[in-house]
């Protein structure tokens, strides 16, 4: 699963204390991998396989943008590394 932000007509690099929130439904958190890969393809990893059986991410995370360009396209993406559950994102953002 993956979602896209755009970010245009910004001038300079994200903030060293980005706010990224992030809603997944899914009924084995820890199945999931989620990143946040950056318009130059960086990879910030966000989850990784942590909460075992919870249900759901619903959390803000805090990333070190500051070596990356505020323009271009944002992609949060969630791998399911296991069967049998199923989810979607739901909703995420990005704040500068």
């Amino acid at each position: 699963m993956t979602s896209t932000i755009a970010v245009s007509g910004r001038t300079g690099n994200a903030p060293s204390n980005a706010q990224v929130p992030v809603s997944i439904v899914h009924t084995y958190i820890g199945d999931l991998i989620v990143d946040l890969l950056a318009p130059d393809g960086s990879v910030y990893v966000l989850h990784n396989r942590t909460g075992g059986s919870a249900d759901n991410i619903n959390q803000t995370y805090t990333v070190n943008l500051s070596s990356e360009a505020l323009n271009g396209s944002w992609r949060l993406r969630a791998r399911d590394r296991a069967g049998a559950d199923t989810g979607y994102i739901n909703s995420w953002s990005i704040t500068f």
